[in-house]
């Protein structure tokens, strides 16, 4: 009768022992994929953080340049007023001449036609060069964020692939 208690107590103990190791084997693979889960995780998040920093440098940027270009225009625009309430008190000023020597009062009025036009090409050739440079300052600004991106994206996708 000892012998069969015996064995029993040998077949529970060691059933006990292979119910320990399968029980520690599992809590290993589980943290393991705990482990490569906040790995993943991590990178993802410095990865989401990274993007989204280059996003926000670049609205900022976009406001500024945006703000700085409307400036520049409504600055030419109240410059080409004056210039035009100045040549209309000039042709108010001018006006009894036509009757003095309407010939000069027509030269005179054809050059100050002239010489607006000139200041208004310039002023929309200036309005044309301020947005070139907007634009180009943008552009590079752009450039530089993707390629920010782009390396915070494949940093992300390395440091998956080790945790994998």
């Amino acid at each position: 009768m000892d012998e069969p208690r015996g064995q029993a107590q040998r077949v529970a103990s060691e059933a006990s022992r292979k119910m320990q190791e399968s029980t520690r084997d599992a809590a290993k693979v589980v943290n393991k994929l705990a482990d490569k889960g906040a790995q993943t995780t991590a990178a993802l998040t410095e990865a989401n953080q990274r993007v989204m920093n280059e996003f926000m440098g670049l609205s900022m940027e976009t406001f500024q340049e945006s703000a700085r270009l409307l400036m520049q225009i409504q600055q030419s625009a109240l410059d080409m007023m004056r210039e035009s309430q100045a040549a209309t008190l000039r042709a108010q000023m001018a006006w009894p001449e036509v009757f003095k020597d309407p010939v000069r009062w027509y030269q005179s009025l054809c050059q100050e036609s002239m010489e607006g036009a000139r200041k208004a090409f310039d002023a929309v050739n200036e309005t044309s060069e301020a947005v070139t440079e907007s634009v180009g300052r943008l552009q590079a600004s752009t450039q530089q964020a993707g390629t920010k991106i782009e390396q915070a994206l494949t940093s992300a996708a390395s440091r998956m692939k080790d945790a994998a």
